[in-house]
């Protein structure tokens, strides 16, 4: 098949799970079968920035697009996902549906969810055998080869993936956006080794996120609640699993590097939580996208132009968690990452992340509680 009947499918793909996508996205919002209590997320928590009463099941959306694209290409375009891929999806939909319930019954307690999701992807990774295999680290790849070390850092990571991207869902479009710049990023690499069935994999999911997305931002009408943020950390993560073991120049290090953000937001808000002697699983308005919007509320900028912070801080955080990543893949795209270079800038971007926070704080201070 020549390059330009692939460009068409393309296409088709990415328009079909958009417009699907859209038509989910907006029954969810209409819809009047799940009780205000159960599907609504009310403004009664710190660690939230929106006003008034709005879903929070535009994972569901999200879920059933992606899925009735897949189902419609198999028959139509007689395309079929190949077992690792539909493994991958199986697992994000188990998440997800642990996610959805929380986000229906509003009390299942961290410890409780914790515990799930780390039993189920424990499992999975039995099953699945998607391990973290390719570091580019020499000492660290001759542990991996022992599987029982592999199926542990492949735990911790995941488990460290789902709880960082529900913690960076936090302004309109900040996560989906987020999501989709990494789909992008991914669609590169795999297209140029030629993985056809993962480019169709991701560009279907780019066209679900984009239809949400309509709906999401910059007027956040529904909200991806914590089905739809685990489902994007499952599905981001262990497809970088996946393509560090497949795709070559790509290991373990490029995932480091573009899942850099979500890393440092994860990493930090544990030790800010040790060090101010609070739970760790205690949610609390003190994440850097909630300082970033309290700065731009501040903003005479903002304030002149009677301008929404929310919507803008996704972009301010998305800008600080993809382009430095990206220029530095660009740089490094043709190669193997360089393990000194990467972790040098890895630890660069921490420091970075970090100072911007603390600069933050201390200028909002008066604005935040613990």
């Amino acid at each position: 098949m020549n390059s330009i009947s692939y460009l068409s499918q393309f296409i088709f793909l990415l328009f079909f799970s958009l417009f699907l996508s859209i038509i989910f996205t907006f029954l969810s919002i209409k819809e009047k079968i799940i009780p205000n209590k159960f599907s609504n997320d009310i403004k009664n928590g710190l660690q939230k920035i929106h006003d008034g009463s709005i879903k929070r099941i535009g994972g569901l959306p999200l879920v059933l697009s992606l899925f009735l694209t897949l189902i419609f290409i198999k028959f139509f375009l007689n395309f079929e996902l190949n077992n690792n891929i539909f493994n991958i999806l199986l697992f994000s939909l188990i998440i997800f549906i642990i996610g959805f319930l929380e986000d229906l019954i509003k009390d299942i307690k961290p410890s409780i969810r914790l515990l799930m999701l780390s039993m189920i992807t424990f499992l999975w990774l039995i099953y699945s055998k998607n391990l973290i295999q390719d570091t580019n680290i020499d000492f660290l790849d001759e542990i991996l080869t022992i599987e029982s070390f592999s199926i542990i850092l492949s735990l911790i990571t995941i488990i460290s993936a789902l709880n960082a991207s529900n913690m960076m869902d936090g302004a309109n479009g900040l996560l989906t956006i987020f999501g989709i710049c990494v789909s992008v990023i991914l669609i590169c690499y795999a297209y140029k080794v030629k993985e056809t069935e993962l480019i169709f994999f991701l560009i279907t999911l780019v066209g679900s996120f984009i239809g949400f997305l309509i709906f999401n931002y910059p007027k956040g009408l529904i909200f991806l609640g914590d089905g739809g943020s685990y489902f994007i950390g499952a599905i981001l993560t262990t497809l970088l699993v996946y393509m560090s073991n497949i795709v070559n120049n790509f290991n373990m290090l490029n995932a480091l590097i573009i899942m850099i953000y979500p890393i440092w937001e994860l990493l930090f808000t544990i030790c800010r939580r040790i060090y101010q002697s609070s739970k760790i699983t205690h949610p609390d308005n003190l994440h850097l996208h909630t300082i970033i919007n309290a700065s731009l509320k501040k903003s005479k900028f903002v304030i002149k132009k009677k301008l929404n912070s929310n919507p803008l801080t996704a972009v301010i955080v998305n800008i600080l968690a993809i382009i430095p990543s990206s220029l530095f893949l660009i740089y490094n795209f043709d190669k193997n990452l360089n393990d000194v270079e990467s972790l040098c800038f890895f630890v660069s971007l921490l420091f970075l992340y970090t100072t911007i926070y603390l600069l933050l704080i201390k200028r909002n201070q008066k604005s935040f509680k613990s």
